[in-house]
């Protein structure tokens, strides 16, 4: 048995001895764009190098042996394995052509003779720095469905990764982060489902600090809120007029759709005095009389949900009172005592006759005002043009200067014409220019006097 002992121990002091690392894999850290490689070299002494099989162990499972991957992880655009054998050394790599968040381990290289673990080399860890799948982040709703009043449950998940990621709802709200099973991080929001939220979505960010890079966000589905009816009748716009017919529409919004409208009118009012249109929810008040003021109708709608209701009060004058109100004052408000209709109605017109006249004195005292005005302008204008006129006719007190060039008075006599008697005509004329400081012009002015001379008896006529 002691021979035994000596034996084996002989045998693996040998193989160790004729065995050793000459470089063992070391710690790396790569991302997820990075090719890298784990790598150990063994050096022989004087042994068969061919009679040493080499494997790569991925924590406590061997993926590789010599120069082939494991079946079921054998793909070539995750890693591949090369072995060279050169001299006395072998070089044995594990490249990563694509790097896995799954490759974050520990990895180790060992050396087997004949299927025996002769010798193994330190162990390295790979971290990774780990990018989420592109499918992430996810938004999804714990239903497709709600109720008004249920709870709503929103959740961003993504692939859990070392670093972590980091979530965060659009609305900068900080939510409970949860991780499941180690593989995946989750964070929820719980709303309460209300008509409101009917269609609401929500984004969801996915972003890592030591990963500039990454930014990825994810939009939740519509959110579908079933809800009863929301009923309300718009008010009629003034008071209802006797004799003239009145509309009432009762508005719904609503999830699923109204299947049915019901009106109702307290005290009952007779089917004659009113109609309801095919879809149900326009109510038509054929002939307002007095004796229906104060009328309650009420419109109630219905959806597989439940139903709600809405009721207003009819408030009708009369037509004297709506002649007299609509033609004085918009916004006249009729009260049940007649002294005072009477008096709010007379104060009402004297308002708007006040404002009337008013307006009519404003236009005249302008026009007034431009024609005086305009008069007054034109007054010293006319004087002065009147004045220079008749400056020449004042002989008391405006001196007439002489003119500088004048023409002292001349005579002539025009030659007898042909087959006339001897008669010759004489004729006497004179001119004068105008002052030049009168704002006149210079003219001429000539007088004749017409003297027919007849040789024969010495005589002279004279025609003017």
């Amino acid at each position: 048995m002691k021979r035994i002992f000596i034996t084996i121990f002989s045998y693996f002091f040998n193989v160790v001895n004729s065995l050793q690392f000459d470089e063992h894999p070391f710690n790396i850290t790569a991302n997820v764009k990075e090719t890298v490689s784990l790598v150990c070299i063994i050096e022989l002494k004087g042994s068969d190098k061919s009679k040493y099989d080499l494997k790569w162990k991925k924590n406590k499972e061997y993926i590789a042996t010599n120069g082939n991957l494991r079946e079921d992880i054998d793909d070539k655009r995750h890693f591949v394995v090369t072995i060279n054998r050169i001299n006395n050394r072998i070089k044995f790599d594990l490249i990563f052509i694509s790097i896995w968040n799954s490759d974050r381990e520990f990895y180790q290289c060992d050396v087997f003779e004949n299927d025996t673990l002769v010798l193994h080399s330190n162990k390295a860890f790979f971290d990774v720095i780990q990018i989420p799948g592109d499918k992430y982040p996810l938004c999804t709703a714990s239903k497709d469905v709600y109720t008004e009043g249920d709870d709503v449950m929103l959740f961003c998940a993504s692939e859990y990764t070392e670093p972590p990621v980091t979530l965060r709802w659009n609305d900068g709200a900080t939510h409970v982060v949860e991780i499941v099973h180690g593989e995946t991080a989750r964070l929820q929001k719980r709303l309460i489902a209300n008509p409101d939220l009917n269609g609401y979505k929500d984004v969801c960010s996915m972003t890592n600090v030591q990963i500039p890079d990454l930014s990825r966000n994810c939009t939740t589905q519509p959110l579908t809120i079933y809800y009863k009816p929301r009923v309300s009748i718009p008010p009629q716009t003034g008071l209802i007029s006797a004799g003239k017919q009145a509309f009432f529409i009762c508005d719904t919004t609503a999830n699923p759709a109204v299947t049915r409208y019901t009106w109702l009118t307290l005290p009952p009012l007779d089917n004659k005095e009113y109609n309801i249109d095919n879809t149900g929810h326009i109510f038509m008040l054929y002939n307002p009389t007095m004796k229906q003021d104060g009328t309650v109708i009420t419109c109630t709608a219905e959806n597989r949900i439940g139903s709600s209701s809405t009721s207003v009060t009819l408030s009708i004058q009369s037509d004297t009172q709506n002649d007299v109100t609509v033609s004085l004052a918009k916004d006249f408000v009729i009260i049940d005592d007649n002294e005072n209709n009477k008096l709010r109605g007379i104060d009402t017109l004297n308002k708007e006759t006040s404002s009337g006249l008013s307006t009519d004195v404003i236009v005249i005292i302008i026009v007034a005002c431009v024609v005086l005005l305009v008069i007054i302008v034109m007054i010293p204008v006319y004087y002065y043009c009147l004045c220079s006129r008749n400056i020449t006719t004042n002989q008391t007190t405006t001196i007439v200067h002489q003119p500088e060039v004048y023409f002292e008075p001349r005579d002539r006599m025009t030659l007898p014409l042909p087959r006339t008697r001897d008669a010759t005509i004489w004729r006497r004329s004179f001119a004068a220019q105008a002052p030049d400081d009168k704002e006149v012009d210079a003219m001429y002015l000539e007088i004749q006097s017409n003297h027919y001379i007849y040789a024969a008896t010495s005589r002279s006529n004279t025609m003017r």
